[in-house]
């Protein structure tokens, strides 16, 4: 789950960022965040609207947040006007809530929903990023004290450790192929 604290952290700022591929004559940011002055690619990238607009980043958070109320009996939250900081409360809310959510049913949903608006966020804000984003690895092999396999799914950078973000089982590259050897439904090839 500290993935998906940290990417919260990220989506409001994400937000904002986008706004630099709305407007005309605008570009990338420096790291000063002052805009670099270049020529937008036209038309402008559908992308850009649908994660700025009201079914996008905080129409995800917002449905997450309520259905979290919802399952812990709490009272629906009250919504703000501007769309940045029903951002800004809906991601801060839904950290808040992450050592409930850890345990609840719907967090693999919630996780994956996340990573993929951060995804498109940095695909649109640094094009071939996306080309670096973990990939799929394969299911968490870890088993807790009675047995039960965690069973979370892994994603994985190149030459780097993965965490499991459910148990914090640590897998290094150098264990990668023989955890696919205890995959669910694997079965190597056979030579003759």
């Amino acid at each position: 789950m500290r993935a998906t604290s940290r990417r919260l952290t990220q989506l409001p700022a994400l937000w904002a960022v986008l706004e630099y591929w709305l407007a005309p004559g605008s570009g990338q940011p420096f790291a000063s965040g002052r805009p670099l002055r270049c020529e937008p690619p036209l038309p402008l990238r559908e992308e850009v609207l649908d994660l700025r607009a009201e079914g996008g980043i905080v129409g995800v958070l917002e449905r997450w947040r309520a259905r979290v109320h919802a399952d812990r009996r709490l009272p629906a939250p009250a919504r703000a006007v501007p769309i940045g900081h029903r951002i800004t409360i809906a991601a801060t809310a839904l950290e808040h809530h992450l050592a409930w959510i850890a345990r609840w049913y719907a967090a693999p949903d919630l996780a994956a929903d996340v990573r993929q608006l951060v995804g498109r966020s940095f695909a649109v804000i640094q094009p071939g990023r996306d080309l670096e984003e973990p990939r799929y690895l394969g299911r968490c092999i870890a088993a807790d004290a009675a047995g039960a396999v965690c069973g979370r799914p892994l994603f994985a950078h190149p030459d780097r450790t993965v965490q499991c973000e459910w148990c914090l089982c640590l897998y290094t590259p150098d264990t990668w192929l023989a955890l696919r050897l205890y995959q669910p439904g694997y079965s190597p090839a056979v030579v003759a």
